[in-house]
């Protein structure tokens, strides 16, 4: 009888001891919340085996109501990168993790962000804006065709696709990644984008830091060849057709938009069928979309000949200018503009207030690669500046003007010369 009862007592005790061997440890809990803070459910949450094995599993489950998840089922002490994604959506999100070898469970702080949703269709949600983008291929746009261009996309269904403003643009890059790059180690990349505010005629040709969110990441088209698009997530489709993009000279300023008024008993005269293009038209970077009750025509302006070296506008008291020159195609700064620049920096670094950053091209070549070119000399002068320790009690901002703003006559090689410029104007406040 004693054998019966110590057979039975290792019995329980082998139980015991295999039960909490067997035990699935390391386990692993989180939250996923979107751009907004707010919680999102059934979210596919995967863990991949960092070592992938024959017999490696991918154990998956599910966000909750509250958004949050618990895996259990990992092998302690093991790697693993864990993948988010929606019914109909997915994200470049990922998190590595240790399963952890002890009882205690394995905490995901702070929780999971899921800001951007690539959906099938090729565009993306931005959940902190409410914003849906897209990145649309056109090759060779420019500000003559991007206005048509967009009124073309009709991407997911939807035709009320419109260019972003400048401040959706800087809305999109990560505060927390931009912290990460400030000081001399930049290694963020700035590029091209066509913009336009809201009640505004005017389309420019602006720049963003790549800071490689999914937005930028989703193409790698070439500036000049795309267009990228935004428009209200779960809004209606806009049906109504934009009216006609007509490019406006610099001199007559855009009509501003009125009600509507009776037609003149006058009839207007009929619209001229073409306009003669100029010799030599001068590159815009801005186009002018009039209201649609006026109807009278808006004539490209003809640049004069020999145009005079443009004057500067006077600048308040205790501001400070400095002139960089560029050789022909060189975006990149030389030694004698480095020096002028450090010259410059060395007056303004202890300083708080706002600097401009305006790059100009001469009148060699078509418009939209003189624009990105002025561009690019403008961001390579700001990123100069902040290598040398640019302070962030001054704001910057940085612009591209083509050869539309020409200092001196482009007639001559010397006038081109000073035309490949950036100018730099500094207002303490």
């Amino acid at each position: 009888m004693k054998i019966a009862y110590r057979l039975l007592l290792v019995l329980l005790i082998s139980t015991f001891l295999f039960a909490c061997g067997g035990k699935k440890e390391g386990g692993v809990s989180g939250k996923v919340i979107d751009g907004q803070a707010q919680p999102i459910s059934g979210v596919i949450v995967t863990f991949n085996p960092v070592q992938m094995t024959p017999d490696a599993k991918q154990p998956q489950t599910r966000t909750g109501g509250d958004g949050s998840f618990n895996m259990t089922e990992l092998m302690p002490a093991s790697e693993y990168i864990i993948t988010f994604e929606g019914e109909k959506w997915t994200s470049k999100v990922t998190r590595q993790i240790k399963a952890p070898g002890g009882r205690q469970p394995l905490p995901l702080d702070p929780p999971v962000v899921i800001r951007f949703q690539l959906l099938k269709d090729g565009t993306i949600i931005d959940t902190k804006t409410g914003l849906q983008w897209l990145i649309h291929t056109a090759p060779d746009t420019n500000a003559n065709n991007v206005a048509s261009i967009v009124d073309s996309v009709e991407q997911g269904g939807f035709n009320d696709w419109r260019l972003p403003t400048k401040s959706e643009i800087a809305g999109l890059q990560d505060p927390t990644a931009a912290a990460d790059q400030e000081g001399p180690k930049i290694s963020t990349k700035a590029c091209c984008v066509w913009t336009k505010e809201i009640n505004s005629d005017k389309i420019e040709w602006d720049f963003y830091i790549d800071d490689k969110s999914d937005l930028w990441t989703s193409s790698r088209m070439p500036a000049n060849d795309r267009v990228v698009v935004a428009r209200t997530f779960g809004a209606a489709s806009s049906i109504a057709q934009a009216p006609a993009v007509i490019v406006q000279s610099p001199a007559e300023p855009a009509p501003a938009p009125t009600a509507a008024t009776p037609a003149p008993a006058t009839p207007a005269p009929a619209p001229v069928a073409t306009t003669p293009a100029p010799a030599k038209p001068a590159p815009k970077a801005t186009v002018s979309v009039p209201a649609p009750a006026e109807k009278k025509e808006v004539a490209v302006a003809t640049p004069a000949p020999k145009p005079e070296p443009e004057e500067r506008a006077p600048t308040s008291a205790g501001s400070s200018i400095a002139v960089l020159h560029f050789g022909m195609n060189e975006s990149g700064i030389n030694e004698t503009a480095l020096d002028e620049l450090k010259d410059f920096y060395n007056k303004i670094k202890d300083a708080s207030g706002k600097m401009v950053i305006e790059g100009h091209t001469d009148d060699q070549g078509d418009s939209a690669t003189n624009l990105k070119f002025s561009l690019e000399r403008a961001v390579n002068t700001w990123t100069k500046l902040q290598n040398m320790g640019l302070s962030d009690k001054i704001k910057v901002e940085v612009r591209g003007a083509g050869g539309a703003k020409p200092a001196a006559d482009n007639s001559t090689q010397e006038g081109r010369n000073k035309n490949r410029r950036v100018e730099l104007t500094f207002t303490p406040s």
